[in-house]
C-alpha cells in the first residue's frame, strides 16, 4: 500500500537530515532594542520648532527663498496629476491602516497566534513612521511657520489704529460687497451660489496679479481641490487645510458657498510659505480683490467684511450695528444669515476639541495668539490701507 500525505510519497527511511541552526539569528527583542533609536524622530519633530524660532535670516534667506519653493514645486507637479485631493486619501490609508495593523497584532498576540515581540514591532513601526512624518512636515512646509514675519517683508507698520480708522474700513468693505453682490448668482433660496470649480481655477491668476502688485507675493500657486468627505470637516469646524507633504490647498465643499473662494485663496495662500494664518487671510483678501471673477471678489469682500465687523463690534457695537443697518444689503443679509445657521448646526464637542487641538498647534509653531490669529489680519489689512489705500483704488468694477 502506497501511502501518501500532502502529496508527497513517503520515501523509505533515511538518516535525518539536521535541522536548521538558529544560533546565529539575533533575539527577537534585542531586534527591536536596535530600533528604538528611531523613536527619537518623535521628540526631534516636537523640538523642531524650538530650534528654527531662533533663526529667521536662515529659514527667510534660505529655506523659503530657495528650498521650500524647489520642493513645492517639485511635490505641485505630483500631485497635479491628481484632480483629487491625494492628501485627503493618503491620510485614510494611513490611519486605516495603520489601526488595522496594530488591532490585527494585537488580537492575534492575545490569542497565542504569534508571539508579543511581534506586536511591539509593529507598534514601533507605526511610531517611528509618525515620527517621519512629523520631520517632513517641518522640512516640506512647517519651517515657514518661522520665517519674517509679512508685516516687515512689506514694510507695514503695525500699530494700534482708532476705532475711526477701523470703523472706516469696515464701511469701505460694506460697500464694496454691496457694490458687488448685484454681479454674483443667487441659487432658488436667493442666496449667493458660484461653480466652485470655476472660482479655483480663477485663484491662480489672481495670485499673479497680486504678485505683481506687491512681490512679496510672488510664486506659483495651483487651484485647490475639494475634499470628498468635506462634511467631515464641517463637524471639526474646518473650512480648509493646506497639506505642506502633498502641497495640496484642500477646501471644504460642503459648506455654504460665501466664504469658499476666500477659504480657496487662504489654503492657497499657505502654499506660498504664508504659514501664519492672519498673514494667509490678508494674502486671500488681496487676492479675491483682484480676481476677474465676480463671484471670488464678492467673497473675498464678505470675508473682509466679517473680520473688520467683528472687530469692530468689540470696541463700538453702536457704531457696528449702524453700518449693519445702513450698508447691508438684503442680499448680504441673506448670505450672511444662511452661513451662520449651517455653521450653527454643527456646533458641539467634536468641534470644540478640534478648536482646541487647532490652538495649541498653533501656539506650538510660534503663533502665540492661536486660533486668535485669524483675526490678527485685521491689523495688516488697516495698516495697508492708511499706507496705499489699496480697496480704495481697487473699487469694484
Amino acid at each position: 500500500m502506497i501511502v501518501v500525505m500532502n502529496n508527497r510519497f513517503l520515501h523509505p527511511r533515511t538518516s535525518a537530515a539536521p535541522a536548521p541552526s538558529d544560533a546565529g539569528a539575533p533575539h527577537p527583542y534585542r531586534a527591536l532594542a536596535l530600533r528604538l533609536p528611531f523613536l527619537l524622530l518623535l521628540p526631534l519633530g516636537f523640538f523642531l520648532p524650538r530650534f528654527f524660532a531662533g533663526r529667521v535670516d536662515w529659514i527667510e534667506t534660505v529655506y523659503c527663498a530657495r528650498i521650500y519653493p524647489a520642493m513645492r514645486s517639485v511635490l505641485s507637479a505630483l500631485t497635479g496629476w491628481f484632480s483629487f485631493s491625494l492628501a485627503e486619501w493618503l491620510l485614510y490609508a494611513l490611519v486605516i491602516g495603520a489601526a488595522l495593523l496594530l488591532l490585527a497584532q494585537l488580537v492575534r498576540a492575545v490569542c497565542r497566534r504569534i508571539p508579543l515581540h511581534r506586536f511591539l514591532r509593529a507598534l514601533l513601526s507605526v511610531c517611528i513612521a509618525g515620527g517621519v512624518l512629523l520631520n517632513l512636515f517641518y522640512f516640506t512646509w512647517g519651517l515657514c511657520y518661522f520665517r519674517q514675519p509679512l508685516a516687515s517683508r512689506m514694510e507695514l507698520p503695525i500699530e494700534a489704529r482708532s476705532v475711526d480708522e477701523l470703523a472706516s474700513l469696515t464701511e469701505l468693505l460694506a460697500r464694496r460687497a454691496a457694490a458687488l453682490r448685484p454681479q454674483v448668482s443667487e441659487d432658488a433660496s436667493s442666496v449667493f451660489t458660484t461653480d466652485t470649480d470655476a472660482a479655483f481655477a480663477a485663484l491662480p491668476a489672481a495670485y499673479d496679479a497680486l504678485g505683481q502688485a506687491f512681490p512679496v507675493f510672488s510664486g506659483s500657486v495651483t487651484p485647490a481641490k475639494r475634499v470628498c468627505w468635506s462634511e467631515g470637516l464641517s463637524w471639526l469646524g474646518i473650512a480648509g487645510i493646506y497639506i505642506g507633504l502633498t502641497a495640496e490647498p484642500n477646501v471644504n465643499v460642503h459648506q455654504p458657498p460665501l466664504l469658499i473662494p476666500a477659504g480657496a485663496a487662504h489654503e492657497m495662500a499657505h502654499q506660498l510659505g504664508l504659514a501664519s494664518e492672519n498673514e494667509a487671510e490678508f494674502a486671500a483678501i488681496l487676492a479675491c480683490a483682484l480676481s476677474t471673477d465676480p463671484a471670488v471678489r464678492y467673497s473675498g469682500a464678505m470675508h473682509a467684511l466679517l473680520l473688520c465687523g467683528n472687530a469692530l463690534s468689540r470696541v463700538d457695537a453702536a457704531r457696528y450695528t449702524e453700518i449693519v443697518r445702513s450698508l447691508y444689503t438684503d442680499g448680504m443679509r441673506r448670505d450672511l444669515a444662511d452661513y451662520s445657521a449651517y455653521w450653527d448646526t454643527y456646533e458641539g464637542k467634536a468641534q470644540e476639541t478640534a478648536t482646541t487641538v487647532n490652538d495649541n498647534y498653533l501656539k506650538h509653531n510660534a503663533q502665540p495668539s492661536g486660533v486668535a490669529s485669524y483675526g490678527e489680519s485685521v491689523d495688516l489689512l488697516l495698516a495697508l490701507e492708511a499706507e496705499t489705500a489699496f480697496f480704495a483704488q481697487h473699487a469694484p468694477v
